[in-house]
């Protein structure tokens, strides 16, 4: 190469590096997370780690902003890697223990925070998230006590006044809700966040009423199809319980039946709740004409790093027909997992109206993908038909069903479910039936 060629491509060397663009700064990068551009501040962070592999602070803003982006393993990985580097960075554990909750990892992430308070046990941040995770494992006595230790401390921590106001949300005691939450809003005016939590709790009160509509056709049949309305008014007597009454109005074999129910339903601590339930149907033809039931849940094993909570269930049913009383045993535990997934298996006992004793089984799947979404899924292999009717009272029928269905909640004052079951018998034709119905606060 000749002098004159090397000058000619030194020239253009230089030209070419001065159109390349310059490398982020930490300052950049940390500008761009604070505008919520988490697309760009991820690929900035991920340069500056790029060019420092060493840095735990840069993994932890990288770890954060993914987080934030719904990329859960992506973070926890770059948490891995700065907790790797820093093992006892607090930063570090904290982002760690935030993206495990938020990807519905509960256990883990307790476990963290309370860690971390083992050796802090002023830090706020980790209890506050202690408590969010104590309050999405619906451990509302425990959380109430954590934000309470918050605010004795810190009267105007806005996390600990929203999280104690979320607590009292999901007891339905939106009046001490709105307290929380106006107090939060007084201090941070200008949050959008906490403006759609007050939102959310606006009109609600004690009240609650669950309504809707009932439709049942028969394949391969001409049997008239089943219809029915069905209502249940609850009041809220205080944060741990309430009293219902009940109203279902239904059509079927062109009779007509109307039942009335009253019930009361109580949280004596996070562990045992339990209900019960009174019914008649007066002049009845297919409904039973007397109905008592009462059921019990108890969390017999607490959540851990590698299981959910475990909860035993006991629900007990007498349904009085013409012949005689139907007496019904339901035994069963729920096995809680990550990601707000919960299995439930229950056997059943009867003694029906023969007086002969019978078995059956129940498989449920339940899912809480969001705070304002619900659904669920399941399997039944009983002798009980699902639509609480005794289709004849001479034989024993094996039934089968599968059903499932799912809540939304728009507001605090309205949500919306729907209901699908189908359920069919030996030498009957299968039930397919469709519920829907509207929930109301006010």
């Amino acid at each position: 190469m000749t002098p004159r060629h090397a000058r000619l491509l030194l020239a253009l060397l230089l030209v070419a590096a001065a159109n390349l663009p310059a490398a982020p700064t930490f300052d950049e990068a940390l500008a761009v997370k604070r505008s919520g551009d988490h697309a760009r501040a991820i690929a900035l962070f991920q340069e500056l780690v790029t060019a420092e592999p060493g840095n735990a602070e840069y993994l932890f803003h990288l770890g954060t902003v993914q987080g934030w982006a719904g990329r859960y393993d992506e973070a926890l990985a770059t948490f891995e890697r700065g907790l790797q580097l820093a093992p006892r960075d607090t930063d570090l554990r904290l982002g760690q223990g935030r993206v495990l909750a938020w990807s519905g990892k509960l256990a883990r992430a307790e476990t963290i925070f309370r860690a971390i308070l083992a050796e802090q046990p002023d830090n706020f941040d980790a209890l506050n998230m202690l408590g969010r995770v104590l309050t999405w494992q619906r451990q509302l006595d425990a959380a109430s006590e954590v934000y309470g230790n918050i605010l004795r401390s810190a009267p105007s921590n806005t996390d600990a006044l929203l999280g104690q106001g979320d607590v009292e949300r999901l007891q339905e005691r939106f009046a001490d809700a709105r307290s929380y939450y106006e107090r939060a809003l007084a201090l941070e005016p200008d949050s959008g966040n906490i403006r759609q939590r007050l939102d959310s709790v606006r009109g609600a009160g004690r009240w609650r009423l669950d309504a809707g509509v009932e439709f049942s056709t028969f394949s391969g049949d001409t049997r008239e199809d089943w219809r029915g309305l069905n209502a249940a008014l609850r009041y809220t007597l205080d944060r741990r319980g309430g009293v219902s009454l009940g109203y279902e109005h239904a059509r079927r074999f062109g009779l007509t039946d109307v039942h009335y129910s009253l019930g009361a339903d109580r949280r004596f601590t996070d562990r045992l709740s339990g209900q019960l339930r009174l019914g008649a149907t007066p002049g009845a033809d297919f409904l039973a004409r007397r109905a008592l039931s009462a059921g019990a849940s108890w969390r017999w094993r607490e959540a851990d790093e590698h299981h959910g909570a475990t909860y035993l269930l006991a629900d007990y049913r007498a349904a009085g027909f013409g012949p005689g009383t139907v007496h019904s045993l339901w035994l069963g535990a729920t096995q809680h997992f990550e990601k707000r997934l919960a299995l439930t298996a229950k056997v059943l006992a009867t003694r029906n109206l023969n007086a002969d004793f019978t078995s059956g089984w129940q498989l449920r799947l339940d899912g809480e993908p969001a705070d304002q979404w619900r659904w669920y899924l399941g399997y039944a292999d009983t002798y009980e038909s699902l639509s609480s009717t005794v289709f004849d009272f001479t034989r024993e029928l094996r039934t089968r069903a599968i059903f499932g269905g799912a809540y939304r909640e728009f507001s605090s004052t309205l949500g919306l479910r729907l209901d699908l079951t189908h359920e069919w018998t030996v030498s009957l034709p299968s039930r397919n039936a469709l519920h829907v119905g509207v929930v109301t606060r006010f």
